[in-house]
């Protein structure tokens, strides 16, 4: 009598696209879409003479909780631009009493700024005159800046990266997801070849709860591989 084999299976796995570790992943997911194809038993009867059940398209999708631009990038197919520290001497911005003045650059704020009239012969006290943020500095109605006002901005700009969203035509990555069953303690892998994600159709910045976004994607077939019984699409491997 042969033995009926059970293998409960929780995952946990360290997703890894392009070789880069993603962070925090959940809701990793495989879809495979399917066409049926039949043709009709014409001679009586009813039923199909024959049927074959096609692969229309291959997805997989995932929930990331870790908002770095690396991964951002991927859902918003956009290109991130390395950013220096750099001083950035007279900027000019125009006054919003309590309201931002934006800047070009992000602002250091270890570093305090210099605010001055177009002038130059007067300098305005932070945190009395105006309050500095990364994004700009709001100037305070009861400090010596007027609403509408001509300034000048001295500050040391951040450093860090930049995302120029949907600037990219689509990225065509390869995916290994290196897993662990938690119920019984064997590891196992997927490695997809080629894996092309589309922008998410949602992102929340604001909230009381710890942000994420779904990423989708086709996985394509592999061209370059050609040997008899292998996959084109993705490979499983459990311990």
């Amino acid at each position: 009598m042969s033995e009926t084999v059970t293998e409960s299976y929780i995952g946990s796995a360290i997703v890894y696209i392009d070789g880069r570790d993603c962070g925090n992943v959940s809701g990793v997911k495989l879809a495979i879409e399917q066409e049926t194809k039949s043709l009709p038993n014409y001679r009586g009867g009813g039923g199909n003479a024959d049927e074959v059940t096609l692969i229309k398209a291959v997805k997989l999708s995932g929930t990331f909780y870790d908002f770095n631009n690396d991964n951002l990038a991927l859902a918003m197919r956009g290109k991130i631009d390395v950013l220096t520290a750099a001083a950035v001497p007279d900027e000019d911005i125009t006054a919003v009493l309590d309201g931002l003045a934006p800047t070009v650059h992000m602002i250091d704020t270890s570093v305090d700024p210099v605010v001055k009239n177009t002038a130059g012969d007067s300098t305005y006290v932070l945190d009395e005159d105006y309050v500095v943020s990364a994004a700009g500095i709001r100037a305070l109605s009861g400090g010596a800046i007027t609403a509408g006002q001509a300034l000048k901005l001295s500050y040391t700009s951040q450093a860090g990266n930049a995302l120029q969203a949907l600037t990219e035509s689509g990225k065509t990555v390869s995916v290994v997801v290196d897993g662990i069953n938690d119920s019984t303690g064997k590891p196992w892998t997927l490695k997809f070849y080629k894996w092309k994600p589309t922008p998410t159709s949602g992102l929340d910045l604001i909230g009381t709860d710890y942000g994420s976004f779904d990423i989708e994607g086709a996985v394509l077939a592999d061209s370059s591989i050609v040997a008899t019984g292998k996959s084109k699409f993705f490979v499983r491997s459990a311990a």
